[in-house]
């Protein structure tokens, strides 16, 4: 009863908000990572929306579910010769962004992020919840040219970590645009309003609790996994009409890795993957 409750106010506080609000865009993105001998295969959808307050606040809301699916156990990444009756692990993961942006000068915006998620295998538990966010400033150089410095509390390199981000953002012209920055850099192009392609280099992660303990060889006890991963992705966006949208991404993911560790995190093993390739499509709705 407790996981019904739960589910039914994440799924229920993006959906009694939007009727308040004009801009709309649910997003369906189904995504594929190579991994030894199998994949991981990740199936989401986001709903984001956003209300204007005055002339210089913005309140957004972004809610998303994400499905994993790794096709191999994860325990054989931690345990020689493991075997079991059935294959393939799954996990889930709910993501409520609540930001709020506020215009101090002309040239500067302050924008705050609380991000209240949970993930874990497939038994939710109010251990799963974590608190992500953080403040970022944006400042305006010129009218082509913005910086962006800030520091958030993310799980990009498959544990919650306070991180610093930052980016240079730049308008060559009305069609070329070039962010460069962690955790997210981008150059896109684009010869009309229906068309854009970009080249992009992410760092993304996870993190998950497990249903239950694994306990390795060397008896260590293990209730936390993590994964992540850098991402150089060629994507191109087509505006099909005034709402519907498609993108397709491919590209190369290294410095893949599982990280296992214990319930304090007190104890970790980083299990290295193959660098290989990444492919996802996204479908997105636009009021």
């Amino acid at each position: 009863m407790r996981i019904n409750n739960f589910t039914k106010l994440l799924i229920l506080i993006p959906i009694f908000s939007v009727y308040a609000q004009k801009g709309l865009t649910i997003d369906l993105n189904i995504k594929t990572v190579p991994i030894e001998d199998g994949s991981i295969n990740q199936t989401g959808i986001g709903i984001h929306f956003f209300l204007n307050i005055g002339t210089k606040n913005i309140f957004t809301n972004t809610f998303k579910y994400k499905n994993t699916a790794v096709t191999t156990e994860i325990e054989n990444y931690l345990i020689k010769n493991y075997a079991t009756n059935y294959s393939g692990t799954r996990f889930n993961s709910f993501e409520d962004t609540f930001e709020f942006s506020h215009q101090l000068t002309e040239k500067t915006k302050l924008t705050l992020a609380i991000e209240p998620t949970a993930n874990y295998e497939s038994n939710f538990n109010i251990s799963d919840i974590t608190l992500l966010g953080g403040i970022e400033l944006y400042q305006t150089l010129n009218k082509n040219t913005s910086i962006d410095v800030g520091i958030k509390r993310m799980t990009i390199f498959g544990k919650p970590e306070i991180l610093p981000t930052f980016s240079l953002n730049h308008h060559f012209n009305k069609d070329t645009y070039l962010k460069l920055g962690f955790p997210n850099s981008e150059l896109s192009y684009s010869n009309s309003i229906r068309n854009k392609l970009s080249i992009n280099n992410d760092f993304s992660g996870s993190s998950y609790n497990l249903n239950s303990s694994i306990i390795t060889e060397d008896l260590n006890t293990i209730t936390k996994v993590g994964f992540s991963q850098m991402e150089t992705t060629l994507q191109f966006e087509r505006n099909m009409d005034t709402s519907w949208y498609i993108s397709f991404k491919g590209g190369y993911a290294s410095k893949k890795e599982f990280k296992f560790s214990n319930e304090t995190r007190t104890n970790e093993i980083d299990q290295s993957l193959k660098n290989g390739g990444v492919f996802s499509i996204s479908i997105k709705y636009k009021l």
